[in-house]
C-alpha cells in the first residue's frame, strides 16, 4: 500500500476530503484502478484487432481487385483476338471473291479474244 492509502484506511475519507491531507481529488480506489487498466486493455486489444482486421480487408480487396483487373484484361485480349480473326475472314473472303471476279473477267475477255481472232481468221481463209 502506498502512504495515502494507508493514511486513508487508518483516518478515513469523506468525500473530496482525506484526514490529514485536506480538500484535495480524491485518491482512486486500487478496485476502480484495476477496473481501468483492464478496459484499457480491453480497448487496446480491440483497437489492435480493429486494425488487423482493417489491414487483412484492405490486403483482400486489393487482391480482389488485381484479380478483376487481370481477368477483364484477359477476357479483353480474347474479345479482341476474336474480332480480330473475324475481320481477317472477311477480308480473306471478300479478297478471294474479287481475285474470282477479276480472273472470270480476264477469261472471259480471253476468251472473247481469242474467238475473235479465230472469226477473223475463219473469215479470211474463206
Amino acid at each position: 500500500m502506498t502512504r495515502d492509502e494507508i493514511l486513508s484506511t487508518v483516518l478515513g475519507e469523506r468525500t473530496g476530503y482525506v484526514r490529514g491531507k485536506g480538500y484535495r481529488k480524491k485518491l482512486p480506489k486500487k478496485s476502480n484502478m484495476q477496473q481501468e487498466n483492464i478496459e484499457s486493455s480491453v480497448s487496446s486489444a480491440m483497437e489492435i484487432m480493429r486494425q488487423e482486421m482493417q489491414a487483412e480487408m484492405d490486403r483482400k480487396l486489393q487482391e480482389e481487385r488485381e484479380q478483376m483487373a487481370a481477368q477483364l484484361q484477359r477476357n479483353m485480349e480474347l474479345e479482341l483476338q476474336r474480332k480480330l480473326e473475324e475481320e481477317r475472314e472477311h477480308v480473306k473472303t471478300e479478297v478471294d471473291k474479287r481475285i474470282h471476279l477479276e480472273v472470270d473477267k480476264r477469261m472471259h475477255e480471253q476468251f472473247a479474244s481469242l474467238m475473235t481472232r479465230m472469226l477473223q481468221q475463219q473469215g479470211q481463209s474463206t
